[in-house]
């Protein structure tokens, strides 16, 4: 059986793009590799969303309709990650979204009228096929000489809570929210460093979403004033040997732990019989409705980046309806 239509992601644009086929009577099914939403569980416990969830402003809602804040005992203004996969998991089941866990798409074959794709569970064949796994596949380590395989140094997604680095001496990489949020953990449990490899930039100053904003801004700012985190801002780390670290202006100190939080990278599925481009990035070069350089395979949600606000749900949930309407029109 030839589907309409296979969503890869069972992530919150996928669900959303799932909503308006269910909505308006079009085959489809949504494959995910583990649970709903499994990117983001596993992500930090207890992290809480920067963007507002309350009536009036609403940011991290999949919908208006059916809004993050309606579900009882949400932390508010800012809900937590567990608040946000209970309330996935609530959008799914009420919806009635036709989405199979525990599946992963290993391969991918663009066929004349579609696509085979092949999954942990059996092959399945659609006529459009969108990719709605997210931006945050592989974490991405800085190219740095003794980075590789070094046994003391691990990236953000594994960090779980401050008890494990005690006493020891942490270097936290990166200068963005989630180096901002780990190095405040950090603060007082352990000896915390951390550097950037340009200037510090903040929401309050650029209005920039990606720069360190909230809470995190003021809290830092004083943690930097007191010296209770040592900041080498605008000095990048060049080489690391073992736990010894060499700094661009010449420094060198060594540290137990060097903890990279320099963001993640697309990871793309496997694909025959299509020229899937993409950027630098590695995100996919698409159209202004989503649809990438191979025909009927369209991207959404945060690895389609219609602009630079697309890393966020509010910045990508309006786009989600133009890769619905052009796969509808074509059907």
């Amino acid at each position: 059986m030839k589907r309409s239509v296979l969503i890869v992601g069972g992530g919150p644009a996928g669900l959303l793009l799932a909503s308006h086929f269910r909505e308006h009577g079009i085959d489809y099914r949504v494959l995910e590799r583990g649970k709903i939403a499994q990117a983001w569980r596993a992500m930090r416990p207890g992290m809480v969303l920067l963007s507002p969830a309350v009536p009036g402003t609403d940011w991290t809602s999949l919908t208006l309709r059916h809004p993050i804040w309606a579900l009882p005992k949400v932390r508010r203004p800012f809900p937590t990650r567990e608040d946000f996969l209970c309330y996935v998991e609530a959008f799914a089941r009420e919806q009635g979204l036709n989405v199979v866990e525990n599946t992963a798409v290993t391969r991918v074959s663009a066929d004349p009228g579609g696509f085979a794709v092949s999954t942990t569970d059996g092959e399945e064949s659609c006529r459009f096929l969108v990719l709605a796994s997210g931006a945050s596949t592989a974490p991405a380590f800085p190219d740095i000489p003794g980075i590789a395989r070094n046994p003391h140094v691990v990236h953000s997604c594994d960090f779980i809570h401050c008890a494990a680095y005690a006493g020891k001496r942490v270097l936290v990489v990166g200068g963005g929210n989630s180096a901002a949020e780990i190095a405040i953990e950090l603060a007082g449990t352990a000896t915390v460093s951390m550097c950037t490899r340009g200037p510090v930039r903040y929401f309050s100053e650029t209005g920039d979403l990606e720069h360190i904003r909230g809470s995190s801004e003021s809290v830092l700012k004083e943690l930097f004033r007191f010296g209770i985190i040592r900041m080498r801002e605008d000095d990048p780390v060049v080489s690391v040997a073992h736990r010894r670290v060499r700094y661009r202006n010449g420094d060198e100190h060594e540290y137990d732990w060097i903890l990279c939080a320099t963001g993640y990278r697309p990871k793309c599925i496997p694909l025959e019989g299509g020229d899937l481009r993409v950027d630098p990035g590695g995100y996919p070069a698409i159209s202004a409705v989503g649809e990438t350089t191979v025909p009927g395979l369209y991207a959404c949600g945060s690895l389609a980046r219609f602009n630079r606000r697309c890393a966020f749900i509010h910045g990508f949930r309006n786009y989600v309806e133009k890769v619905f309407w052009d796969i509808a029109d074509r059907l």
